[in-house]
């Protein structure tokens, strides 16, 4: 049996013969011999395979730990599923037997169970003790080796015993061991997430030189295992990269995803690596398990590879029929990927909305979260799988990461998707655990709120204290969006606004101009005096005006004329870059900019409003009120400049863009209704709410003699400050034109006036200054 002409055939016909008669040695040694002359082959398949494990268990207690030992390992090898065996071989090794099995023998039978796939964790802890320390230096490489393999494989928790591995494994043992040993020694220390930089460091200093020897699963395993770790080892991986391109068709599927995967998570630059295996998967991906799919898209997305046909062929091999065998992360992961990457396919972002829809409770908050980003990202309309994303993650907040709240939350804003349950509950969860959002978290949350328009004001709160003092911390769109969101939602932070005004003047040249009109259009929305930064803003926007788009520069000459803040070299260079780009505004922005180049009295060009206004015209009826109103003004600002160049706008135009303006008008304040009150007791008579020939609203007016009492509440100023803002200087000086007289009555002065007498001596000294 044991002979040199011994084979699997010979050896199982002696035992069909004579098997009764074979003693517990004779059945372990025919065990051994099948599997290691027969390897996996047809044994499994053999029926005196099968009648060999029952005649082995019936006989376990007979042999000793080597027979033990290799019994394990014969079947294992074999792959014959005979878990009764394997039970009764686990019941026959008890701890207070395995002083008898030497290091080979107890490498082997830890070995065989991890095959074999079979639970035995009293087993397991039993070799974790009997592999003590000072046996270990017994252990061969290949023994080490298999021991940490299998603990890992089988998900047993054995510190101790990984780190008596790490020190039996020195660097100057490293060179007996074999390219697999090398590999797998990496991939368990890996897979089981026990921290051994010494040991990961030798690693990679005794494999780079025997890449050569390595096969292509030793390859993948070795990458695999240093990006999971998350151990740098650039020299290692360069290594790799040079190895691997050239041997990818001895890869198998899962070693080209694994491959991929670990350069992308790992960071590591391939280019010529990653172009080899796009140009290799494609054809194989039929024998991609949908894990390796899902990890191939994902590590081109990630590495920011592009690779189009690649993607296509992942998107049809992802085929509808297929998607059901994904788990849950395999099937975020691929939308993830595709929207990450770009890549417009519709058929499979559908396939995957009707597959992941169903399964969303067995979904992680990872994914849920990367799911619902990825169709926002792609703009995919998909509101049933929204909804019920929303219904699956508002109970579960409290187990998603801050990026995952903050992507969340990002992801059904993008989308227009409303959802308030699931704001209000990210409302509640978030302002605890801000301390752990990045900056970008921190932005990203806020944009969200603000773009869904959902009023959470304690939220709001919380992200202007907790970003704050990290404002170095943010990129220039964090700190765009920042502002964006706190000036669209109308929240109040003055302290918010002055340190993004302190942090953002002297990083302008990083800003792109998308966040250079985003900034300078937040601080004007929320009526922010910022001087100094917008005086940085026009410096670094002057020189780049050919990068912005129309509404970039329609929003940042508003901002300007808003905030009342003079750049007259700013509007002489927008004017030009606009003009030449009429074509590309939507109205609003061409009725935002006439009306900023009118506030700030810009006169260099009467032609420029003449363009403006014709094409504004065209287009009339897609104006609010609030666009036809700033046209209205900006064509009277026009006309009373030029009046020999008169806006051509008929009867029926000029009627709709002032009746636009009375229906700006704010209904009366109390002050403005204090301030008539006393205006009659002085005996000065008026019109309450008069509005003039040309549509312009003043508080109380003398319509004969063109005399008028304008109440100036706090909106006519910037926040905090006696500075007038934009839109009110550009009324007076209307008026003033118009030949109006005006006196101002300034809210912060009638508000110090202590009763009636002060109030009545303060509006007969107004209205005496007013009339000399």
């Amino acid at each position: 049996m044991t002979g040199r002409g011994a084979t699997p055939e010979s050896i199982l016909s002696l035992f069909a013969a004579r098997g009764d008669k074979f003693s517990a040695r004779n059945l372990a040694t025919a065990a051994h011999r099948v599997a290691k002359f027969g390897g996996n082959g047809n044994a499994r398949a053999d029926r005196r395979v099968v009648a060999l494990a029952d005649a082995c268990q019936r006989c376990i207690r007979e042999f000793d730990a080597q027979a033990l030992a290799n019994t394990a390992w014969a079947f294992a090898t074999a792959g014959v599923e005979a878990p009764e065996l394997f039970a009764a071989i686990a019941g026959a090794a008890a701890p207070s037997r395995l002083e008898e099995f030497n290091p080979q023998a107890l490498a082997n039978v830890a070995w065989a169970f991890a095959t074999a796939r079979i639970e035995a964790p009293q087993l397991f802890a039993a070799i974790a003790g009997a592999a003590a320390p000072s046996r270990l230096e017994e252990f061969n490489p290949q023994a080490l080796a298999n021991v940490a393999w299998a603990f890992a494989t089988a998900r047993i928790e054995a510190p101790r015993l990984f780190a008596a591995i790490a020190g039996a494994a020195a660097p100057s043992r490293l060179k007996e061991f074999e390219p697999q040993a090398l590999a797998n020694l990496a991939w368990a220390f890996a897979t089981a997430v026990v921290e051994a930089p010494r040991l990961f460091a030798a690693i990679a200093g005794a494999a780079r030189s025997r890449l050569g020897e390595f096969n292509s699963q030793n390859l993948a395993n070795t990458a695999w295992a240093f990006a999971t770790a998350g151990v740098q080892a650039p020299e290692l991986f360069a290594a790799i990269a040079d190895a691997a391109p050239s041997r990818l068709k001895e890869f198998s599927p899962q070693g080209l995803a694994n491959t991929a995967w670990a350069f992308a998570t790992a960071g590591v630059e391939a280019s010529q690596l990653f172009a080899a295996i796009a140009a290799a998967a494609p054809s194989r991906l039929k024998e991609f398990n949908p894990q390796n799919l899902a990890n191939m898209a994902w590590a081109f997305a990630t590495a920011g590879v592009e690779a189009s046909q690649l993607f296509a062929a992942i998107a049809g091999a992802a085929a509808p029929s297929r998607l059901e065998e994904f788990n849950p992360q395999a099937l975020a992961n691929v939308a993830w990927a595709f929207a990450t990457a770009r890549i417009e396919a519709p058929q499979l972002f559908a396939a995957i909305a009707g597959a992941a829809s169903s399964r969303l409770g067995e979904f992680k908050p990872q994914d849920l979260s990367n799911t619902a980003w990825a169709f926002a990202t792609v703009g995919v309309d998909a509101a049933q799988l929204f909804a019920a994303i929303a219904d699956a993650a508002s109970s579960r907040l409290d187990e998603f990461s801050p990026q995952a709240l903050a992507n969340m939350a990002w992801a059904f804003a993008t989308a227009g998707i409303d959802a308030p349950q699931l704001f209000a509950a990210i409302a509640d969860a978030a302002p605890s655990r801000l301390g752990e959002f990045n900056p970008q978290n921190l932005a990203s949350t806020a944009w969200a709120f603000a773009t869904a328009g959902i009023n959470a004001p304690q939220l709001f709160a919380a992200i202007a204290d907790a970003a704050r003092s990290r404002l170095r911390e943010f990129n220039p769109q964090g700190l765009a969006n920042l502002g964006w969101a706190f000036a669209t939602a109308s929240i109040e932070a003055p302290h918010l606004f002055a340190a993004i005004a302190d942090a953002a003047p002297s990083r302008l040249d990083e800003f792109n101009p998308q966040n250079l009109a985003s900034t300078a259009w937040a601080f004007a929305t929320a009526g922010i005096n910022a001087p100094q930064l917008f005086a940085a803003i026009a410096d670094a926007a002057r020189s780049r005006l050919r990068e912005f788009n129309p509404q970039n520069l329609a929003n940042t000459a508003w901002a300007f004329a808003k905030t009342g803040i003079e750049a007259p070299q700013l509007f002489d260079a927008i004017a030009p870059a606009a003009r030449s780009r009429l074509g590309e505004f939507n109205p609003q922005d061409l009725a935002n900019t006439a009306w900023a180049f009118a506030c700030t009295d810009w006169k260099k060009d009467p032609e420029f409003y003449a363009e403006l206004a014709y094409i504004v015209v065209t287009d009339l009826d897609a104006l609010d009120d609030r666009g036809l109103s700033q046209f209205h003004l900006a064509s009277l600002h026009s006309n009373l400049e030029w009046p020999d160049r008169l806006i051509p706008l008929s009867s029926n135009h000029r009627k709709t863009i002032q009746e636009a303006l009375q229906r700006q008008v704010p209904s009366p304040s109390q002050l403005q209704r204090d301030v008539a009150t006393a205006l009659d007791r002085v005996g000065w008579t008026h019109v309450f709410e008069h509005a003039t020939a040309e549509g312009l609203s003043l508080d109380m007016a003398q319509p004969d003699t063109k005399r008028a009492v304008e109440v100036d509440g706090p909106y006519h100023y910037l926040k905090r400050t006696r500075v007038e803002n934009g839109p009110t200087r550009f009324k007076s000086r209307l008026l003033q034109r118009l030949g109006w007289n005006v006196a101002h009555v300034p809210f912060f002065e009638w508000n110090v006036l202590d009763g009636e007498q002060e109030q009545d001596s303060y509006l007969r000294a107004k209205l005496f200054f007013a009339n000399a």
